[in-house]
């Protein structure tokens, strides 16, 4: 019997729609830049920066943070309320969160807080609490030498060491108007009060004080009159015309400002989005981003809010872009300065370029080596391979050979990026009582049969290839035989 073998190679010309593909090589932390927004990082520069200022604090600081752990930051607070009895007043919602799962902070450990409000806070600080509140900065000294920073994480480990964060410090002017703000939520706003015994009871509103027109501080509140950070970032971003770039940690595809920016993307104005990569975000809100253009750029622990438009106006806040945190939590926030807005849009070029994976519209299979796919809630990578196939058929007419070598073969595997396919045709050997005349590569016998009837085929030899096939494409309706070597 002799084969004859013809090879395919495939290469799979369909697309990936919105494949999470490698990009940078992991974030790299420009807090040593001394840029005028200040990343986290390992090196601790926002950390040393508000405990520097802690420890200047002569008559008061006011904390506002969503979780708190307990970092150098609570022990120059103690420091400073034992030695220079300065007042330490604190607003937080993790007592109200405690009884959830916390998902913003993977190592926020209930135990540790209960220990560390009993064992630091209480006695020390007054402590107030509310489900909604959810801003994070700090002020010191805010009614005589006022310093302050508004950050984007969390007052935890992670929040100013491993996190992609952001903060900035404030002047004078917003100083002083986020102190009216701490001071107006505190005594109006809170729900609970972290008492000597380590309890919390319940507060009712002081109906004493109120908020002033703001025109520094850009918020969300409680009191939804004195809302102004939807409003200016919806502002901002229906002006763009040229570029959007934003973080945050979440986001809701069905509120007003995101729809704005996906209607932007629509425009062909480039939206970027830093986020973290959740897959139950990603299916259920974030392909619907890609699909009108959006570039996603994803960080496991990404966590930072802000706002990039036209590479001119720049905004850090603390919300995340859902209801809660544009509508009716307490939330704050600022329009940057030039030189602020200059250096953020240097941070987001370096989110863009380092960060470990992003997300687009579609791809061609052809042209990836590998992408990410969640497994465990966590991405991984997944290599795409190059597949083989192999057909073995016996072969009876010359027809045969040619639907045999000319099939067709698909990818429909859109993870298979080629197919190598290999066809054996396998040819029987020309009987014993038919001879052949032994001319060069093939050559059609004809013999009579029994009775008179008339037989033609078509033999091959030795020396007959794969490559020689269409020469012996007007004989298809005969048999073929291959000469015995």
């Amino acid at each position: 019997m002799k084969t004859l073998i013809k090879e395919k190679n495939i290469i799979n010309e369909g697309t990936i729609q919105f494949p999470i593909l490698p990009n940078g090589l992991g974030w790299k932390s420009t807090e040593k830049e001394k840029l005028s927004v200040i990343e986290s990082g390992e090196g601790k520069v926002l950390l040393s920066k508000i405990i520097k200022a802690v420890d200047s604090a002569k008559q008061m600081v006011c904390l506002q943070s969503f979780l708190i752990q307990d970092t150098e930051i609570i022990d120059a607070l103690i420091k400073a309320v034992e030695e220079r009895e300065v007042k330490v007043f604190v607003i937080s919602s993790a007592e109200a969160r405690l009884k959830e799962t916390i998902e913003e902070e993977e190592d926020f450990i209930k135990a540790n807080y209960i220990a560390l409000l009993d064992n630091k806070f209480r006695n020390h600080f007054i402590h107030r609490t509310a489900e909604n509140f959810h801003g994070k900065y700090i002020l010191i000294d805010p009614k005589t030498k006022p310093k302050g920073f508004i950050c984007t994480n969390n007052f935890t480990e992670n929040g100013f060491t491993k996190n992609p964060e952001l903060a900035v410090e404030l002047n004078n002017e917003q100083c002083e108007e986020l102190f009216k703000i701490f001071v107006y939520h505190f005594w109006e706003h809170s729900t609970d009060e972290q008492t000597a015994s380590n309890e919390f009871a319940k507060v009712k509103p002081a109906n004493k004080f109120t908020l002033p027109k703001l025109e520094n501080i850009l918020l969300t509140s409680p009191n939804s009159k004195s809302n102004s950070l939807n409003k200016t970032l919806l502002e901002a971003i229906n002006k763009a015309k040229s570029s959007i770039s934003l973080s945050t940690f979440q986001l809701d595809k069905n509120i007003e400002l995101v729809k704005a920016i996906t209607d932007k993307a629509k425009q062909n104005v480039s939206v970027i989005l830093f986020c973290r990569p959740i897959e139950k975000q990603f299916n259920e809100q974030l392909k619907e981003l890609l699909d009108s253009g959006v570039q996603i750029y994803f960080h496991p622990l990404t966590h930072s809010k802000s706002l990039l438009i036209d590479n001119k106006d720049g905004f850090i806040f603390t919300a995340n872009l859902i209801a809660n945190g544009l509508e009716n939590g307490l939330e704050v926030g600022i329009k940057l300065s030039d030189e602020q807005t200059k250096d953020l849009s240097i941070i987001h070029q370096s989110l863009q370029d380092n960060f470990p994976v992003k997300a687009i519209k579609f791809a061609n299979v052809k042209d990836l080596k590998e992408i990410q796919v969640f497994k465990d809630r966590k991405l991984t990578t997944k290599l795409l391979p190059n597949d083989t196939k192999n057909e073995n058929r016996k072969i009876v007419k010359v027809a045969d050979l040619f639907s045999f070598f000319n099939q067709k073969f698909d990818i429909k595997d859109s993870s298979i990026k080629t197919l190598k396919v290999k066809l054996t045709a396998e040819i029987e050997y020309l009987p014993t009582k038919y001879k052949a005349a032994g001319i060069d590569k093939f050559e059609v016998i004809e013999v009579e049969e029994e009775k008179g009837k008339k037989f033609r085929f078509v033999a091959i030899n030795s020396k007959f290839e794969t490559s020689d096939i269409d020469k012996i494409s007007e004989w298809k309706d005969l048999k073929i035989y291959s000469v015995l070597p």
